[in-house]
């Protein structure tokens, strides 16, 4: 039998509960059965994770890196701020239509975590705001009259559509949001 390393070991604990989490929601995944499906023992879960709250805020946290990662490679390609921002509704349009999508992540765990002062719940909202300041600096860059409301106008939309296509078509919703920011951002940002 091949030993881990306690790097090794986190990385299977929290894609484990990552998938256990997304697919069936944290408060209903108990640590038992992280544990099974890791195929570890309890301590080397435990060692790694030494309670559920933080597993459950590595979720969250490592959610929202990957979020954030995909968003940048999107917007990353694009000639100008417009382009990025609607790079960012082009990825959620295609993430809603999914065959396994079950919503934001965060939007999921603010829900399960109302508590604001659980770490899980502060690093949802924490990754909320730095979405709305992403998307405040992408909105300035563009030139728009009040990038503060166009950014907070399109985390609306974002969050409405990841909620909404959870429940209701998800294509459907993932493509009117990505029209919706179109809309936004040329009210929002005269063209050069």
């Amino acid at each position: 039998m091949v030993r881990r390393t306690g790097e090794e070991n986190r990385r299977n604990v929290l894609d484990v509960a990552t998938r256990l989490f997304y697919q069936q929601g944290i408060r209903a995944v108990g640590m038992d059965a992280v544990v099974k499906e890791c195929g570890v023992g309890n301590a080397t879960v435990y060692r790694q994770f030494p309670t559920k709250d933080a597993l459950a805020t590595a979720y969250v946290e490592g959610r929202a890196e990957a979020w954030f990662e995909r968003m940048l490679q999107a917007a990353g390609g694009q000639p100008g701020p417009r382009e990025k921002i609607l790079a960012v509704f082009e990825v959620l349009a295609t993430d809603c239509a999914g065959e396994t999508y079950r919503g934001c992540p965060m939007l999921n765990t603010n829900t399960e975590f109302p508590d604001g002062r659980h770490p899980a719940h502060m690093a949802a909202v924490g990754h909320k705001q730095q979405v709305r300041d992403w998307f405040r600096s992408l909105a300035a860059d563009a030139g728009a009259d009040s990038p503060d409301q166009l950014a907070e106008e399109l985390l609306i939309v974002l969050n409405g559509a990841y909620a909404t296509a959870a429940v209701l078509d998800g294509g459907t919703y993932g493509r009117r949001a990505l029209a919706l920011a179109r809309r936004l951002v040329d009210e929002a940002c005269p063209l050069p």
